[in-house]
């Protein structure tokens, strides 16, 4: 039978015996320093959340404050509605209406063209 012992497999931080050995000042700065990242990284998601939850109350009491029905008067008849969703769909049309008229992709191929045009003219000095 063969012996699979602990003997020849040293790994990091392990003594030819298999014990664990003392993290050198090296692992300890790097240790210490991913456990600052790590505590930063999850301040930044609690202020996230934080934030988060204090538009969501806001939005909440803008809502309810907004839920009375008012008349919408269309070019062929009224209609009545509750406020926020007016002001909803009055969001919901002018981002649309601002994307179509702004259409991101144009802007790009015009400056690529742009930056194309100046490359053919050569630097001058």
């Amino acid at each position: 039978m063969l012996d699979h012992g602990s003997e020849g497999h040293e790994g990091p931080g392990r003594n030819p015996a298999g014990e664990s050995l003392p993290p050198t000042g090296d692992e300890q700065r790097h240790d210490q320093a991913s456990l600052k990242e790590l505590q930063r990284v999850r301040q930044i998601r609690v202020v996230k959340v934080l934030v988060a939850l204090v538009i969501l109350v806001i939005l909440a009491i803008f809502v309810i404050g907004n839920s009375q029905r008012v008349p919408v008067d269309f070019v062929f008849g009224t209609h009545r509605a509750r406020l926020i969703w007016v002001m909803v769909g009055c969001i919901v049309l002018g981002g649309i209406a601002g994307y179509l008229i702004g259409r991101p992709g144009r802007q790009v191929r015009f400056r690529h063209r742009a930056e194309h045009d100046r490359g053919k003219a050569g630097p001058e000095h």
